[in-house]
């Protein structure tokens, strides 16, 4: 990668006899925002804490701007952190938590004050310097923490799942605002979520994790528009799945028999294989009669979610099948639970995985 600022090498961490981080490596450019996404126990907060020296890596290595830093302790390798529950301390007011750092490094107080007052004004707190931290919102509380982070200039900013606590509308907010504010600073950042919208949202590039290992590294539109597998797939956004068989192969294009009928897809398989196909929900229309290129199926609708700007219908599929989900901009008149509806989809949506 061109300018590559971070480097994580075959990160391999263990506790006890529990394999957490398994040969990892990561490339992350200058200035990138990168997600790190997966489940609980996936090994991603392991490898934020390993990147910010609070964790000793067994094996491998990492370097920060070309400089290997894997065995400095934490407070050398200039590297911010905001936590999840923030870790400010209440007996300081906003302007003293911000410039906690700076006293750390040993920075005069009269050089300090500047960096402070730039820190405040760039999370849009300054009115706000001389207040207790009890006395803000969670958002604001973030905000302080992201300042306190930036003051000190760091090489690297990593966020540790920072929107865990607020509220689901102040969480958008501030993704938006977060994103902004790194553009606007140039930092590079890594950000642990295990929420996927979340990390759509704020993201050039999102790494899924899965046991401790990277199952695919891209940009958001690439990972939900072509996921790399079906973990992946089920991670990252909503989709109708059928199992199958592969009953014909050639020009970069398979045959699958399924149990609700024949679906075509772009792929690469030998027929007679087992496979499973797959559709996002916002690729499916109700048409019995589509333009050419385009799967069709039957189904039944079992339940039908109102989302405000969309609605949602949940198929009942054959026994041993993943529901799956349709979503459209409106629930047409006389569909509803029990209703059998006609399916489309273009073939070149669909996309096709080994089965498990």
């Amino acid at each position: 990668m061109n300018d590559q600022h971070l480097a994580v090498r075959g990160a391999s961490k263990r506790f006890g006899t529990a394999s957490v981080l398994d040969d990892l490596s990561l490339a992350v450019a200058r200035g990138e925002f990168v997600s790190l996404l997966g489940p609980s126990g996936c090994g991603k907060t392991t490898l934020l804490r390993c990147i910010a020296g609070l964790l000793r890596l067994d094996a491998g290595s990492i370097a920060v701007a070309g400089r290997d830093i894997s065995a400095l302790p934490a407070h050398r390798r200039n590297v911010g952190v905001v936590f999840q529950n923030y870790a400010l301390f209440p007996h300081l007011t906003v302007a003293q938590n911000i410039g906690f750092g700076l006293r750390a490094q040993g920075v005069p107080a009269a050089a300090a004050a500047p960096r402070i007052a730039e820190a405040l004004a760039l999370v849009r707190m300054a009115e706000f310097a001389d207040r207790p931290v009890t006395a803000l919102s969670g958002g604001q509380q973030q905000r302080v923490a992201v300042a306190r982070a930036l003051v000190v200039r760091p090489t690297l900013l990593l966020l540790d799942e920072p929107f865990s606590a607020l509220d689901r509308k102040l969480r958008e907010t501030m993704q938006v605002e977060l994103k902004h504010l790194l553009r606007e600073v140039g930092i590079t950042a890594i950000f642990v979520t295990h929420d996927q919208e979340e990390a759509l949202v704020v993201s050039d590039r999102i790494a899924v994790m899965n046991a401790g290992r990277i199952e695919q590294l891209a940009d958001p539109a690439t990972l939900y528009q072509r996921p790399a597998s079906l973990y992946v797939l089920d991670f990252v956004g909503q989709s109708m799945r059928l199992g199958g068989t592969v009953s014909a192969a050639g020009l970069g294009e398979v045959t699958v028999e399924t149990r609700l009928g024949t679906v075509r897809a772009p792929g690469a398989f030998a027929p007679g294989s087992r496979v499973v196909v797959a559709v996002r929900p916002e690729a499916v229309t109700l048409t019995e009669t589509p333009p050419g290129g385009r799967n069709t199926l039957a189904a039944r609708v079992s339940e039908v979610s109102f989302l405000g700007s969309r609605t949602q219908l949940h198929l009942d599929l054959p026994a041993g099948e993943d529901r799956g989900v349709v979503e459209l901009p409106r629930l047409p008149p006389g569909i509803g639970p029990g209703s059998a509806v006609p399916l489309a989809f273009p073939i070149a949506d669909t996309m096709v995985f080994p089965a498990a």
